[in-house]
């Protein structure tokens, strides 16, 4: 089983939402997180700390889709 859904929070409200997303997408919403954090300007704090928190879910999920294809 490979990280299907992922939980996010969308506003300040704290309204969470999950969706169900591919390997490919989530490789590239991973490269996207680190490429922002990488060049970071210092503006927006919550916005940081938000990809912050969302990097090592997107790392495990990247995990269990390597760890899937080892077991092919």
């Amino acid at each position: 089983m490979g990280c299907d859904s992922l939980d996010t929070i969308v506003s300040m409200k704290q309204t969470e939402i999950t969706f169900t997303m591919n390997e490919r997408s989530v490789r590239a919403l991973h490269s996207a997180v680190i490429y922002t954090l990488e060049r970071w300007s210092g503006q927006g704090e919550l916005d940081q700390e938000c990809l912050l928190c969302i990097k090592p879910h997107l790392q495990g999920c990247i995990f269990e889709f390597d760890f899937e294809h080892d077991m092919d």
